[in-house]
């Protein structure tokens, strides 16, 4: 119950800031989103996925300094692999192949089509399975750690 909670409040925080980042993106920036629906699930599938790799940073840091430290080098990490400062379709070949293990990279590609391309739910909806399969591997594999250290 407790690792839900956390689970729960981490995916409601995330919505929260992608909600108030994409505001000011249509306020400022005048970024038109063309399918609200689905903006919402792949944001909501984001912050799910990003709520589920949190529990899992915390299960495997041993201190708050060293999961301070896996979050800080795992978010670069997955910024740059996902498309977020350069965008993925300008990488190599191999790099396009290898970035489809990024969850980041679905969330990018989610909110690009929904955005720039102009695409509906259903070009959103492969970005929405494939971060709930991250989101689920993540938060499984954290309560599996959890669970096993308990025993311990």
């Amino acid at each position: 119950m407790v690792l839900l909670g956390r689970l729960l409040s981490g995916a409601l925080i995330a919505s929260g800031l992608m909600a108030a980042i994409f505001l000011c993106a249509v306020l400022i920036f005048k970024v038109q989103i063309s399918n609200l629906a689905g903006f919402a699930g792949v944001a909501i599938c984001f912050a799910l996925m990003t709520a589920g790799f949190g529990l899992l940073v915390a299960a495997f840091g041993k201190t708050p300094e060293a999961a301070r430290g896996i979050a800080s080098f795992a978010t670069l990490i997955l910024v740059m692999l996902g498309g977020a400062w350069v965008p993925s379709f300008i990488f190599p070949v191999w790099m396009q192949q290898l970035t489809l293990a990024v969850p980041t990279r679905w969330a990018v590609d989610g909110l690009d089509a929904v955005t720039w391309r102009g695409l509906g739910l259903d070009a959103a909806a492969q970005s929405m399975a494939v971060q709930l399969a991250f989101a689920l591997l993540f938060t499984g594999l954290a309560v599996w750690k959890f669970q096993r250290d308990q025993d311990r």
